[in-house]
């Protein structure tokens, strides 16, 4: 008797197990995840290469801005619950100006790409304030080549 019983328990069980509908598939990868791949691209671009010190001081200061910017970004796609481990593909053999138009280029991208509509209102806050760290970290990366572009006009 207690092997009848046995014996069934496995069978439904594996039936259950077997009928079970598959997982859902996951969630739409959200804009501010390519963002955030973009930004943490950008700083390796920012960290590459010794500048003049003042060039070196406004990438600094761009840096700072992407870090936080990955932070709030961080925020909304912990609340979305999104896989944030990413590793962005850089080149390392630009020279200087092909690396300060790739900068360009990644922030406007990032840029683009979080200023959507934000499905979700818990993560649009962080959006937001992500939004305004990637301007901030434009406008530096603009001084910097501005710097650099006089240094190398007064022969520095």
């Amino acid at each position: 008797m207690r092997r009848v019983v046995i014996t069934t328990f496995v069978l439904v069980t594996s039936f259950a197990c077997a009928s079970a509908p598959p997982p859902p598939p996951p969630p739409a990868h959200p804009r501010y995840l390519h963002a955030r791949s973009d930004l943490r691209a950008c700083q390796f671009y920012l960290r590459q290469g010794a500048e003049e010190e003042n060039v070196s001081r406004r990438l600094h200061e761009a840096d700072v801005e992407l870090e936080a910017a990955v932070r709030e970004i961080d925020h909304a796609a912990f609340l979305d619950q999104k896989n944030l481990d990413e590793h962005p593909r850089t080149d390392a053999g630009l020279d200087r100006p092909g690396r300060f138009r790739r900068m360009v280029e990644l922030l406007r991208a990032a840029r683009n790409d979080i200023s959507l509509e934000e499905d979700n209102p818990a993560a649009a806050g962080w959006r937001d304030r992500a939004y305004r760290r990637i301007d901030n970290a434009l406008g530096h990366v603009h001084r910097a080549a501005i710097d650099l572009r006089i240094d190398h006009d007064l022969g520095f």
